[in-house]
């Protein structure tokens, strides 16, 4: 990591495994990403160093930063959170066992959910109409806009339906879920079984209406007043 890298960091309060920050990077400055040398990782870490890297800190690149394009980059930074994200489940699982994985999620879920409410809440969001669009729109920017999704939405008077024909977000992991000793079946179960439950969830907190449904490479959710 050069200096002038180093310093970037900092300032951002973001350490070199801090997965999220460059993601809150992306968002917010994803114009600039283009002419910023920090996130010039390597496209593919060897497999024997991944847990290492991931476990520790990020290898030193020497990268030309004029050769990544700003897609590329990004697709590196999906690759690095799912790396990220399925190290702490196998981790997870490995140390507590596979029966522990369902109580998990099962916490982590509500807390995902009463997380969106408080939020919603905050924006004074509070009516029906209005906190069946921010739900949905939670859910096109977390899971469509975030991950470059192929994603659409419908809405009526009364509902507003969010269709993910391809999630970016599954799409990385379950590529590489493999590695971490997870079937792609598997993977699914628990990281799309995680998300859709946390948004049913929270549309019982709002009371609002929810149907859920995964696809072949992507899901469903249509959220409806009541």
């Amino acid at each position: 990591m050069f200096v002038g890298e180093r310093t970037w960091a900092k300032q951002r309060g973001i350490v070199q495994t801090d997965f999220q920050g460059w993601l809150r990077y992306i968002l917010e400055e994803g114009k600039k990403v283009s002419e910023d040398p920090v996130l010039g990782w390597p496209p593919h870490l060897k497999k024997s160093r991944r847990r290492e890297c991931l476990g520790s800190s990020m290898p030193e690149t020497t990268l030309d930063n004029t050769s990544v394009t700003a897609e590329e980059r990004y697709r590196m930074l999906r690759s690095s959170l799912a790396h990220y994200l399925l190290l702490q489940v196998g981790t997870f699982i490995d140390g507590m066992g596979q029966e522990a994985v369902a109580p998990a999620m099962e916490i982590l879920t509500q807390k995902s959910a009463d997380l969106k409410v408080r939020k919603i809440k905050e924006k004074g969001s509070t009516g029906p109409e209005d906190a069946m669009v921010a739900i949905s729109r939670n859910l096109e920017v977390s899971m469509g806009e975030t991950f470059k999704s192929d994603y659409g939405v419908t809405e009526s008077d009364s509902s507003r339906t969010v269709t993910l024909r391809e999630c970016g977000c599954i799409k990385s992991i379950v590529d590489i879920s493999d590695e971490y000793g997870l079937s792609s079946p598997r993977a699914r179960s628990i990281f799309c079984g995680a998300c859709m439950n946390s948004y049913r969830k929270a549309t019982t907190i709002l009371e609002l209406g929810f149907q859920g449904q995964l696809s072949k490479e992507g899901c469903f959710m249509k959220f409806s007043t009541k």
